[in-house]
């Protein structure tokens, strides 16, 4: 998930801007500060050490949006440490226009905003930068809102849903790059449903006029996540399950997914000498209530006498997950084949149903961490 984060420019960050550094003389820094508090203290904590490797640059793409509402400027430019200070600085060569543009950042200056989106998981790996204009006209009531969440500080983080609160509160247009930037949670759930053939999710993204338009990048890349998130989810469980059978709480289990991708359920798990379980894990970066989904190859196998459990893991991230596990949904699944087998006419087949969580009852969260090994 991308990490957020917004800086109130200061004269000197804006020396990073050719026109500006000639125009205003804040002295020769000619790069933004990166807040050591925010930047290793809250999004990146693991950086001071990686970059150390690399003798404190990383070099990343970077993609600029704004001011005033304008389309994608992409550039190539580092995020280095002096060992000297103790702010991280996004760095590189002067910035100045696009060609065709060439005075588009002529008018930034101090008190305007950057909203930064770093991707990347232990370092950043690519950085997005929306500009937001006091002056504008496009941006002002964005300016304002945001501003408002500032206090004195001069950096902070911030989550999508705060962002996501501002552009509402702004009333901004939806072609404003600002969309593009954050990756508002209720769009992600419904672009993460959309990719798996939910219907639902592709509803909520036809409907609401405030979200972007989906590209087909974004399509494939939705689903590879959601693919990578599964087995990420599967992986998790198998510690988990390990550390159940370390402890005597289980009698066996077998990874049974990991040798055969087409399997109708992941685990099998011998609960007690003769008693077994299959379980399906269901996994999401996102919260508890996002849509589950169920193959029909899976609703079959679950009707059937066997134990059959859902073992949902969410707010998956690089420490660990948060787990429920569902009490039977033999019944749940009997029920779903017989309206298959009964109401589909001949030649006309089900092969997925989107279920919420709500639909079955789960039992209490656990917290799975990560194993060092």
């Amino acid at each position: 998930m991308d990490r957020i984060a917004i800086k109130r420019l200061t004269a000197s960050d804006c020396t990073l801007f050719e026109a500006v550094f000639r125009k205003i003389g804040a002295g020769n820094q000619k790069s933004i500060n990166l807040n050591a508090d925010v930047l290793t203290g809250q999004l990146y904590p693991n950086l001071a050490q990686t970059a150390i490797l690399t003798e404190n640059e990383v070099p990343l793409p970077l993609s600029i949006y704004g001011p005033g509402g304008k389309g994608v400027h992409k550039l190539t430019r580092k995020i280095i440490k002096n060992p000297t200070y103790k702010n991280w600085r996004l760095n590189g060569e002067f910035i100045s226009g696009p060609p065709g543009d060439t005075e588009r950042y002529d008018n930034i200056s101090p008190g305007d905003l950057a909203i930064m989106a770093f991707k990347g998981d232990i370092v950043p790996t690519q950085m997005e930068i929306l500009l937001v204009s006091q002056s504008s006209q496009i941006d002002s009531n964005l300016h304002t809102n945001l501003l408002a969440l500032f206090g004195n500080r001069s950096m902070i983080a911030v989550s999508a849903a705060q962002i996501t609160s501002a552009i509402n509160s702004s009333a901004v247009l939806a072609s404003h790059p600002v969309n593009l930037i954050v990756n508002d949670p209720e769009m992600q759930a419904a672009l993460e449903d959309a990719a798996q053939g939910g219907i639902l999710g592709t509803g909520r993204l036809l409907k609401n006029k405030t979200w972007r338009k989906v590209t087909n990048t974004d399509l494939m890349k939705a689903k590879a996540k959601a693919e990578q998130i599964g087995q990420d989810g599967e992986g998790l469980v198998n510690a988990y399950l390990a550390l159940k059978l370390s402890n005597s709480a289980i009698s066996s289990y077998k990874w049974v997914s990991s040798e055969n991708a087409v399997s109708p359920y992941d685990f099998e798990i011998e609960t007690a000498p003769n008693q077994h379980c299959f379980v399906d894990v269901k996994t999401t970066n996102g919260p508890f209530e996002n849509i589950i989904h169920l193959s029909i190859a899976e609703i079959i196998e679950a009707a059937g006498d066997a134990e059959y459990r859902l073992y949902r893991i969410f707010e998956i991230n690089e420490s660990g997950g948060k787990l429920r596990i569902s009490e039977k949904i033999n019944d749940l699944a009997r029920t779903l084949k017989s309206i298959h087998e009964t109401h589909m006419p001949i030649g006309a087949r089900i092969d997925s149903f989107s279920i919420t969580p709500e639909l079955m009852k789960w039992g209490p969260e656990e917290y799975v961490e990560r194993p060092e090994e």
